[in-house]
């Protein structure tokens, strides 16, 4: 019997998915556990697994569609066997949007394409660009399952990018990357894609993706939750001589926001109330047992927040090192849902961008977010002289149906305390 491929629900929040493109055609072999299809969930873009091996029997929608999450999309099964019709439960199907295997149709064994680039196993799209890019896949190391190459793997850019540039007869290899790691992004494409394909200003572009949910859910924060910010400045001179004294002998470096990060994780681990969440229409508050913190990446297309799961449990270097594997994945498409879901409190740093101070917007269902800002220097009276003293802005919003006033104070004032005592973080 045919084996199903449905559209996958990422996480409780998705709703539908986008299929970016099929990586298999109908009547090419496929294995279980490869990519058959890319999908752009609100979140991320990712490759859509095979949950059988055999043949790409059928498919019900083209590239492009948008279709709601367990939806029937296709099937795989053995050639020959018979393609079941289009799921009642589905936007009915043309005769264009429904492709059939040759084999279900004359009941003669399709011929199988080669699913290697020479000796090299690649997806049809990651043989498409190599060739496109003069990028030799011999000499590129998969990412995938049994190390098939995939897209990513062979060009340095973001999913968004990849797409646009595709869409408007961009190479890739002529454009120069600004992105995290030399990767190409978005926003490098434009120069190039005027000389390409002029758009007209004022073109409306949908709303769509990552960019539709965070719209979504950003109004739906500011709508049901009464916010408040209240700011306090924390002195870091004894945290940047400590971090300095770190990474002396360190050749992963720690951040300062490694040392937020785990300032905040264990402060929220001594306040309940700070991972308390509400449900209005069960009238309940719960409290919860784990310290996950979410940390606000941002990407091309949006803002993603990957998940540190029990933060407060973890070490300075391991919280460290999943801050910076997380960071690299989500901005190269390649996190799992449960990777970006599930945290009990917000960090969202922007001081690298020259921000001192700002009112972050809650991640719901979190109860509060903490927002750092950049470290400024000011001049102050210590001991009778005029000296510098370095400061950080942290900006706490909190859900004030949860959490009062001198609540928030008091754990605001206990992550200050951690950070201008910055041992205390590490013991």
């Amino acid at each position: 019997m045919a084996t199903e491929i449905i559209m996958p629900k990422a996480g409780m929040a998705m709703e539908e998915g986008t299929i970016i493109r099929w990586l298999k055609e109908v009547g090419d072999p496929v294995e279980s556990g490869e990519g058959v299809m890319e999908i752009e969930t609100d979140k991320i873009t990712m490759e859509n697994e095979a949950p059988a091996g055999g043949v790409l029997l059928a498919k019900f929608y083209d590239d492009g569609a948008v279709v709601p999450v367990t939806t029937i999309i296709g099937y795989i099964g053995k050639p020959g066997e018979k393609v079941p019709e289009a799921p009642a439960a589905s936007e009915p199907a043309s005769e264009e949007a429904v492709e059939t295997a040759p084999a279900a149709v004359s009941g003669q064994p399709v011929s199988a394409p080669a699913a290697s680039f020479g000796q090299v196993l690649a997806t049809p799209y990651a043989k498409t660009l190599a060739a496109q890019n003069g990028v030799d896949l011999g000499a590129v190391t998969g990412s995938g399952v049994g190390g098939v190459i995939k897209a990513r793997d062979v060009v340095k850019a973001t999913p968004l990018a990849a797409r646009m540039a595709e869409d408007r007869g961009i190479s890739l290899a002529a454009v120069a990357g600004t992105g995290f790691g030399g990767k190409v992004t978005s926003t490098d494409l434009p120069v190039a894609a005027a000389i390409a394909t002029p758009a007209a200003d004022g073109t409306p572009v949908p709303l769509a993706g990552m960019r539709k949910a965070i719209a979504q859910r950003m109004t739906q924060s500011h709508l049901e939750i009464p916010p408040v910010t209240q700011t306090m400045k924390a002195y870091v001179g004894e945290l940047l001589a400590l971090r300095a004294k770190i990474n002396e002998t360190r050749e992963a470096r720690i951040t300062i926001n490694d040392l937020v990060m785990k300032a905040c994780a264990k402060a929220v681990a001594e306040f309940p109330q700070v991972r308390t969440e509400i449900d209005m229409q069960a009238g309940t508050l719960i409290t919860r047992g784990q310290v996950n913190i979410g940390m606000a990446v941002s990407l091309d297309e949006g803002l993603i927040v990957p998940v540190i799961h029990n933060a407060d449990q973890l070490s300075l270097s391991e919280v460290s090192a999943r801050a910076k594997d997380l960071a690299v994945r989500a901005r190269s498409g390649g996190l799992s849902p449960n990777e970006y879901s599930g945290s009990t409190f917000t960090v969202s740093n922007v001081g690298a961008v020259d921000v001192f101070t700002f009112t972050p917007i809650i991640n719901q269902p979190n109860a509060a977010i903490m927002g750092v800002g950049c470290i400024n220097g000011e001049l102050a009276l210590v001991d009778g002289e005029v000296v510098e003293r370095k400061y950080l802005m942290l900006s706490l919003t909190y859900d004030h149906r949860i959490i009062d006033g001198s609540q928030a104070a008091v754990f605001q004032k206990r992550v200050r305390q951690l950070i201008e005592n910055p041992l205390e973080i590490l013991v």
